[in-house]
């Protein structure tokens, strides 16, 4: 048994460090209260964050954008379904003493945990879909995608770097085609079914697009002829979910899209799909080139995987498409201030399956040479295109200068100043080491004056204003 885990404990573990590289978190705005909500469960026993907010009125002038108030209390603008899960990895601290620390401690230090919690959850879906994959494809392979899915994609620069929704959205994504899988393989093992359920449910409560898995399912199961019954078991928990988030969300914010607002989704589609796909401030084949290999899954050497992966086929084409046009629709498709094309993370795992599908095509006869070789390439480069996200980002500071991306739309599409030259242009984003490194030497106070001199912030990203 010890020898079965090992692999998988290991990579668990090396991806941790790997997330853990450059020693920050990736702040922003919209993972705040995601990182304050665990804390609030495992303290107050309440997903309300009223403990917070002297800190936060002090400390972070965004506050306004990302908290609501209503009944008196103090709520996160953004789904709670991702903090929830996160929240039995804070429980050890329960027993530390912080119910007596003051707010703005508190604070900085869910900013820190936060990030530990978002690296422990993307490793762990990264495990997940090698025991995926491994069901898919050869062992070989299935290691290979799976560092792909962890290296070369947005899991790597955005899932990882804090507890924003996509990696949890990831794990629940994952663990909806895992369970898929097991019940096409023994459609007698319904129990498969019910788990598929709760992980589809569990995927559009922690983030309301991926609402569109549950018709991708939906179509896999239809295609593969199941019974009323077997569509029973695989609704009945999403139905569930569903009804618990538009209660909570009725509640709170007297819509049934929670925090935000469907008038979001009127954007023109053929120039959301173009930037979120082509542009070179987010376009996925320009960030993650090797997604472009998810094409190989509909080569006529791949036929067989096709009819014997059906299902999974299915979904994940669907959950692609709908995903990709639910996106284009946002009037904000490239996902404000970040890096690469951060709202389509989750298209990630489906992406990694049809790859996985694809394999016969790279390994059989005639072109499969060049196909690996081209794979091999593009994987690298993409590998690079995150670490620059994961080590340089925010210098350059292109999303604000000269002008903040979210009212100069028409930068995302300027080929001479993109977001990856002028981040590298920017530099290595070294301050936490010499903070790490003034704690060591001298202590926290040392650290402490350390982030003064660098006038590095604990607490929040720079106001846009702020940027020079």
């Amino acid at each position: 048994m010890l020898a079965r885990v090992r692999p998988y404990v290991l990579l668990f573990l090396a991806l941790t460090v790997v997330y853990h590289a450059n020693f920050r978190p990736v702040d922003s705005g919209d993972s705040l209260g995601a990182s304050l909500i665990p804390l609030a469960v495992v303290l107050d026993h309440s997903i309300t964050l009223d403990r917070f907010i002297p800190g936060l009125r002090g400390n972070v002038w965004y506050t306004p954008f990302v908290i609501h108030e209503a009944h008196g209390h103090y709520f996160s603008r953004y789904p709670i379904g991702g903090p929830l899960l996160a929240s039995p990895l804070y429980v050890p601290f329960a027993f530390f003493g912080l119910r007596n620390w003051d707010p703005a401690s508190l604070i900085l230090f869910a900013r820190i945990v936060g990030k530990f919690a978002a690296a422990a959850i993307t490793a762990l879906s990264a495990v997940l879909l090698l025991l995926l994959l491994q069901r898919i494809t050869t062992t070989r392979w299935a290691w290979c995608l799976t560092l792909v899915y962890a290296l070369a994609t947005e899991t790597w620069s955005i899932s990882s770097q804090a507890l924003w929704q996509h990696g949890p959205g990831e794990l629940a994504i994952i663990g909806c085609f895992y369970c898929l899988e097991r019940w096409s393989a023994d459609r007698t093992r319904n129990e498969w079914l019910w788990l598929c359920g709760l992980s589809t449910a569990a995927a559009f409560v922690i983030r309301p697009t991926n609402l569109v898995l549950l018709p991708a399912v939906v179509a896999a199961l239809l295609l593969a002829k199941a019974t009323f019954t077997q569509h029973v078991r695989l609704l009945l928990m999403p139905l569930l979910g569903g009804a618990l988030l538009a209660g909570y969300n009725f509640y709170v914010f007297h819509q049934p899209s929670g925090g935000y607002g469907v008038d979001l989704l009127r954007a023109s589609v053929a120039r959301g799909l173009a930037g979120v796909f082509l542009s070179p401030g987010r376009g996925l084949l320009i960030y993650t080139p090797v997604a472009l290999f998810a094409l190989c899954a509909f080569l006529p050497s791949a036929s067989a995987a096709r009819r014997r992966y059906n299902a999974l086929l299915v979904t994940s084409v669907v959950f692609i498409i709908l995903e990709s046009l639910v996106i284009s629709r946002s009037i904000i498709w490239w996902g404000g201030y970040s890096w690469g094309p951060r709202l389509l993370t989750e298209l990630v795992p489906p992406l990694m399956v049809l790859m996985a599908i694809g394999v016969a095509a790279m390994d059989g006869p005639g072109v499969s040479g060049w196909l690996r070789r081209s794979f091999a390439v593009l994987a690298l480069y993409s590998v690079l295109i995150q670490s620059i996200g994961v080590f340089f980002y925010p210098n350059g500071h292109w999303d604000g200068v000269p002008a903040g991306i979210d009212a100069a739309h028409g930068r995302l599409w300027d080929w001479k100043d993109n977001p990856i030259t002028r981040t590298v242009r920017g530099g290595f984003y070294w301050e936490p080491y010499a903070i790490i490194g003034a704690a060591f030497t001298g202590g926290f106070p040392a650290a402490r004056r350390r982030m003064s001199e660098l006038s590095v912030n604990p607490y929040q990203e720079a106001k846009p204003t702020d940027v020079k």
